[in-house]
């Protein structure tokens, strides 16, 4: 189980199980903590729906009470491979 986190400015960016983009963060243990990510994921409400843990907060850095579960389909590359 992975454990990452996202930012939004609203629990409504989060609606549905359609598969959406965000930049997300590992909280995974170890040297890659805090690496940031666009993917395109799937969240749901339901913690137990997907494998691995979202863990919600709003602009200013408040956590969300409420609990969501992500599926990270694949991560999106926005730096051409001329650049890396």
């Amino acid at each position: 189980m992975n454990k990452w986190e996202v930012f939004v400015d609203d629990l409504s960016e989060l609606d549905g199980d359609e598969a959406m983009e965000l930049t997300v963060r590992t909280l995974n243990d170890g040297k890659s903590k805090y690496t940031y990510k666009r993917v395109s994921a799937q969240v749901s409400a339901e913690q137990d729906r997907y494998d691995d843990y979202l863990q919600v907060r709003f602009g200013r850095g408040q956590l969300a009470d409420q609990k969501f579960s992500i599926s990270i389909l694949n991560e999106i590359q926005r730096i051409p491979d001329k650049y890396l």
